[in-house]
């Protein structure tokens, strides 16, 4: 068995759990709309959460648009640019091989000695 003080059984004693236990449902209704406060307060941040990142999203998705629009752009342009420099080189190109020769080779490979060798190879085996 227990030993009960008799400082526990005093009146002024019952009277301070009696005050105690009558605040109880004060406390408990403080915390609980303490929780429901804290609640919403996470609920509205994670929807301006969501909100904002499907603004993020939206404007991901224009960027890639807008990016794929001017790729493809520069993709038409590529082949006409190059059409445009391929006919501005074609006579340019005429006019080296005419200064070339008719066979297409460069005068300085066409004309001269071939090149001395310098001795023996390095490796005899492969001559």
């Amino acid at each position: 068995m227990h030993r009960v003080d008799t400082v526990g059984n005093s009146p002024g004693v019952r009277r301070e759990l009696t005050e105690g236990i009558g605040s109880l449902p004060g406390w408990h209704k403080g915390v609980h709309q303490k929780k429901t406060e804290t609640h919403r307060k996470i609920i509205g941040g994670s929807r301006k959460a969501c909100q904002d990142s499907d603004d993020a999203v939206g404007s991901r998705r224009k960027f890639a648009k807008r990016f794929a629009e001017r790729i493809g752009k520069l993709a038409r342009n590529t082949k006409g640019d190059r059409w445009k420099k391929d006919r501005r080189t074609y006579p340019k190109m005429l006019e080296a091989v005419g200064l070339c020769g008719k066979s297409g080779q460069r005068p300085a490979l066409s004309a001269g000695k071939p090149p001395r060798s310098m001795g023996e190879p390095p490796v005899s085996e492969f001559s």
